[in-house]
């Protein structure tokens, strides 16, 4: 995985910085006289800016307030979870850091969620005391609830401790400034270079200047396209700790003809009863590896979890 991302970051580095600008020193000739009227530069200036100051807003929100937030919500948590006995029902240590005495481990947890449905949910996370088995699979554990489903995390363990990593906090904001000045950079570079008196009469589309932050805007977009579609699907998440569950019918179950990485994406179509015994129907789409294609159930009753707020929100936390 750490490999991967440094991969990407390369990738996205090459694409987005020296390759936009090695393309327009190839390409284009100097300019001695204004490409553009002042109207169209001054458009191009505008939309350049606008391009750049989301850029550096979604790192800085993404580096920087959400982790912010993240840690107010974990003190708010500590000050007024709900608390719930968790019995680990699996273990599975990832790897050992000797340096620091610390397991990476990864343990399925199941507890009563804000409606005292039972619910299982994994999670993945730094054991600082190994010695002392804690996590180990049959054992219980307590929990806070976060009494609050739109905010993450949705559930801490009792003895969370909050901190900031240093080196993490440290590498964010060299990168942060760094971005900055190559933005900067890029504006007083360029200019100084083309203007000839001219303003900023020099600039194109394919100009660094905005080529530059378009392709980091796509990346951006891209990003945020994958990591919400396809990584963390949090109306699910939200369900599972705030949501009711039902026996619900299968009404039909059908392929949708959408596949990530040749798994086909399911549909089920199911009817219930929610807890005022109002009758509902309602969709839930999941991808299923092709391993488990077979053991989908097509018929008969299976049990889902809805919003009460929304019973046409579901999902069906255990599906074979």
């Amino acid at each position: 995985m750490k490999f991967m991302i440094i991969f990407w970051g390369i990738f996205l580095f090459f694409f987005c910085v020296p390759f936009p600008i090695f393309i327009y020193m190839m390409t284009e000739d100097l300019a001695t006289e204004p490409r553009n009227s002042l109207a169209v530069s001054y458009g191009y200036l505008g939309f350049s800016l606008l391009i750049w100051l989301y850029i550096l807003a979604f790192f800085v929100n993404n580096l920087f307030i959400k982790t912010f937030k993240q840690k107010n919500t974990i003190h708010s948590i500590l000050r007024n979870g709900i608390p719930r006995e968790a019995k680990v029902i699996r273990y599975q240590l990832l790897k050992y850091i000797p340096k620091t005495n610390m397991n990476v481990i990864q343990i399925v947890l199941s507890f009563p969620n804000l409606r005292n449905t039972m619910i299982e949910h994994e999670m993945m996370f730094h054991d600082s005391k190994p010695q002392e088995k804690r996590f180990d699979a049959g054992n219980t554990v307590k929990v806070l609830l976060n009494p609050d489903v739109s905010q993450e995390p949705y559930f801490i363990l009792n003895d969370q401790k909050v901190g900031f990593n240093t080196s993490g906090m440290i590498l964010r904001t060299a990168f942060i400034i760094l971005l900055i000045a190559y933005i900067i950079g890029l504006y007083y570079y360029f200019y100084m270079r083309e203007s000839f008196d001219f303003g900023w009469r020099f600039l194109t589309f394919m100009h660094p200047i905005i080529f530059s932050g378009f392709m980091t805007l796509i990346y951006v977009l891209v990003f945020q396209l994958i990591v919400g579609k396809f990584f963390k699907n949090k109306n699910e998440e939200r369900i599972l700790f705030g949501g009711r569950n039902a026996e619900a019918h299968i009404l039909s179950v059908s392929e949708t003809g959408v596949t990530i990485n040749d798994q086909p994406q399911i549909m089920f179509q199911v009817s219930f009863k929610d807890f005022r015994g109002n009758e509902h129907i309602a969709t839930y789409k999941k991808i299923v590896s092709l391993l488990n294609l077979s053991s989908v159930p097509k018929t008969g009753t299976i049990e889902i979890m809805y919003d009460e707020n929304d019973p046409g929100k579901i999902m069906i936390p255990k599906i074979f």
